[in-house]
């Protein structure tokens, strides 16, 4: 029995209205808590909003006039023909201004080009300009194609008309090729032939139209402040209107791959495809979160075998503010160092061939010569710094620096449907990844992965690069042709019952072009079969020592047989165009065939054998990329192994099989 005294009613009272009081407490408190996180919340979906939805497409006045005015109202509208001078009053002046240069300053000892150009180096150089560089047969060289003027928007704007002269089955398509600073139109000299020659898996060639941006080359610069890669681009489709194209490709780098990028974005309905061998994505808030995010964890945003071209960040920010001194200076105070370079060709050489080294290369700065000649020959370099000094636009090419960066902080944000293709050479100097590129370009199909060369591929790989651009204009056909990106079609197989089949030998496969091919060719051979995938964690290692065990065995009998699958983790998405690539970047030599699926209903014939002869430990299935079997000399699989077994230690089992 309690002992406790009933409550007076003005206890209860004091009670209830202590009780009233915690209870107003706890709901103020929870209105607080609710209001702060409704305010968090809106402000996060604020930000977000914010950072995801893109600017307006800036309205472009297709007219807009940079010459002198006043503005000549009888527009001369002509394409008048164009040959490139290296006059007597040129070549005097400059051999004079050579010979008469002042004793450098001795390079720091073992700086290399560390510091900058090597002056022991430069004084070759210049002694080959002044005395070996044959400026008549250069002149020569520079005048094998066509080159025209034409007045656009109050400037004479210079490019070379390379027509092809294909046979009748084979279609000319025109492409737009776009230089960069310190690059020029003749970049494209080495390339030029190969794009405008017919190929035997092609059905079409190129109409190349190759401009001198204005203030570049010879092509007028602008009067006026203003002109970015914006106020290009304008100039540029008014260009490919006026020789009478008004649907057409653009490829570009550097520079060019920026206005290539505004044109795609600014003018959809002209442009059929961009390919790019700098596809980047500056001046976008999303880009910086990607790339911290991929500091902390890398595969979110970049494959595995890529992650070091961006990856450690540290490392790559220092490559970037270390070769990013001459864009702060050519976006502020480009006048000021235009003087110079523009008064000495001693000052212009090193200036701009200290590009082609460094961005070649960064590990060429180690060498006293800058490792130019590893790539190319004086005489093809200073082609390029005899353009610029011949016309004297050295400063006018650096102001379009001063615009172009506010313009790309803009135009970056806009997405553009325009079918896209890059192509990443391993020493650009930049990298950026598929997820952050897909940002911008909703229609990017495809980046080709090299193993080598730098910023200007064009002179460096002109082979590598003409290949791509085939491949890419390929593509964008077959985009617009269905109206989305080149699928993979339905593949039709053989009647063949695998519950019944004995050997590997009674099924029909298909090569990766496309044929058929009999198994039963392989009779008396070891096998090994794998599924393959482009994009997995295991490609690396697989693909090397698939290689190795090709390259030891073949001779005793040895083929492998390897066919992409993408029903892992969606690991090998793309065309059997695009799978050949890599794997030619990958050197493989053992056999290639057809993108098949391996599980469900649609499996390959073969591949229901081959799970059949030899279940796994968890099931028939394949589990996952790079399951292996061997089948012996008889077409009869005899051993089976899963992705985490290399291929090198498949020898024991081998070995048994070689008698």
């Amino acid at each position: 029995m309690s002992n406790k005294k009933p409550l007076s009613k003005s206890e209860k009272l004091k009670n209830d209205r202590k009780n009233e009081k915690r209870s107003s407490s706890m709901i103020k408190k929870s209105y607080i808590l609710l209001a702060i996180f409704i305010a968090i919340s809106s402000a996060t979906m604020y930000g977000f909003k914010k950072l995801t939805t893109p600017p307006e497409t800036p309205k472009v006045d297709l007219q807009q006039w940079w010459g002198k005015y006043p503005i000549d109202m009888k527009k001369d509208t002509s394409i008048r023909p164009y040959k490139i001078e290296f006059s007597d009053v040129i070549v005097n002046d400059l051999k004079e201004r050579l010979l008469h240069r002042r004793s450098f300053t001795p390079p720091l000892e073992n700086t290399g080009f560390t510091y900058g150009f090597n002056t022991h180096f430069l004084t070759q150089v210049l002694d080959f300009w002044q005395n070996k560089y044959n400026f008549k047969e250069r002149e020569q060289f520079l005048n094998k194609y066509d080159h025209y003027l034409t007045n656009i928007q109050g400037l004479d704007i210079h490019f070379l008309h390379v027509k092809p002269n294909p046979p009748p089955n084979v279609t000319v398509v025109p492409i737009l090729l776009m230089h960069g600073w310190p690059g020029s139109f003749r970049e494209f000299y080495e390339l030029i032939p190969k794009l405008i020659t017919p190929r035997p898996n092609q059905d079409f060639v190129f109409e190349i139209i190759a401009p001198s941006i204005p203030g570049f080359g010879f092509s007028q610069a602008p009067v006026r402040p203003g002109m970015g890669p914006i106020e290009v681009s304008v100039i540029f489709r008014n260009l490919m209107a006026r020789i009478g194209h008004e649907k057409y490709y653009v490829q570009g780098g550097d520079y060019g791959s920026a206005i290539g990028s505004v044109m795609a974005t600014l003018f959809p309905e002209h442009i059929l495809g961009y390919h790019t061998n700098m596809p980047m994505l500056g001046y976008n808030a999303m880009v910086t979160i990607y790339t911290l995010l991929g500091s902390v964890w890398p595969s979110f945003i970049v494959e595995p075998e890529l992650a070091d071209r961006m990856y450690p960040l540290s490392k790559h920010m220092s490559k970037i503010v270390e070769e990013s001194g001459y864009f702060h200076i050519q976006a502020t105070k480009p006048d000021t160092v235009g003087v110079a370079l523009s008064d000495s060709p001693a000052g212009l050489a090193a200036y701009i061939l200290e590009k082609f080294s460094t961005w070649t290369n960064m590990d060429y700065r180690k060498s006293a010569d800058g490792s130019l000649l590893n790539k190319f020959s004086l005489t093809h370099l200073l082609d390029n710094v005899m353009i610029y000094w011949a016309s004297n636009t050295i400063t006018s090419s650096m102001r379009h620096y001063a615009e172009g960066y506010k313009q790309l902080m803009l135009t970056d944000q806009i997405p553009t449907d325009v079918p896209t293709w890059g192509i990443k050479f391993k020493h650009e100097i930049s990298f950026y990844p598929d997820s952050i590129l897909k940002l911008k370009y909703k229609n990017y199909l495809h980046s080709s992965i090299v193993e080598d060369g730098g910023h200007f591929p064009a002179m460096e790989l002109p082979d590598v690069l003409a290949d791509d651009i085939f491949d890419a204009v390929h593509t964008f056909r077959e985009f617009h042709s269905g109206g989305q990106p080149p699928a993979e079609k339905v593949v039709i197989h053989p009647e063949v019952d695998y519950e019944k089949a004995k050997t590997v030998y009674e099924f029909t496969v298909k090569d990766s072009k496309g044929q058929d091919v009999k198994l039963d060719k392989y009779k008396g051979k070891v096998l090994i079969i794998v599924n393959v995938a482009s994009q997995c964690g295991y490609t690396n290692v697989h693909y090397e020592q698939l290689n190795q065990l090709h390259e030891r065995y073949n001779q005793k009998g040895l083929r492998i047989l390897a066919f992409p699958c993408n029903q892992f983790g969606g690991q090998e998405p793309g065309s059997m165009k695009e799978i050949l690539q890599f794997t030619k970047q990958k050197k493989v030599k053992f056999d290639l065939f057809e993108k098949i699926e391996v599980n469900g209903d649609n499996a390959h014939p073969l591949w229901k054998f081959l799970k059949k002869a030899q279940g796994g430990l968890m099931g028939d299935f394949i589990k996952w990329n790079f399951s292996k079997f061997i089948v012996d000399r008889n077409g009869i699989p005899v051993e089976r192994f899963g992705p985490n077994t290399n291929p090198l230690d498949l020898e024991p089992y081998l070995a048994k099989l070689w008698g």
